[in-house]
């Protein structure tokens, strides 16, 4: 399948795949006259990396988890590697939304002091 069929059915648009492609993280055949084309693994490892960048992995570590990541129909199959990265990922949301938990406070207490005025 070349390039522009991949981005239309990916929904992932033409520069972004030759990004992916530069990154290794995909790795899609030249035909003869230097066209891309992507077979159905070059598929699958699109749709893992937008499941893993939507979930907040950064690309170079998407690049790590990528093959023993298996996105089934009706379950996500891990490997130990995915698992640690994922609760790594995990405990950095949480510690992110900690801190801006503490802006919001401390921005609502401005305001409420701030009435009189």
């Amino acid at each position: 399948m070349n390039l522009a069929k991949v981005a239309a059915l990916t929904q992932v648009s033409p520069r972004m795949l030759r990004y992916y492609e530069e990154l290794g993280l995909i790795h899609p055949l030249r035909t003869a006259n230097h066209y891309r084309f992507y077979n159905q693994q070059d598929i699958e490892n699109i749709r893992k990396i937008k499941v893993l960048n939507h979930a907040g992995m950064h690309l170079k570590d998407i690049k790590r988890l990528l093959p023993c990541f298996d996105l089934g129909e009706e379950k996500f199959t891990l490997c130990p590697v995915v698992k640690q990265a994922l609760n790594r990922e995990l405990k950095n949301i949480s510690e992110k939304i900690s801190k801006l938990k503490q802006s919001q406070d401390l921005l609502k207490s401005f305001l409420i002091m701030g009435k009189g005025e």
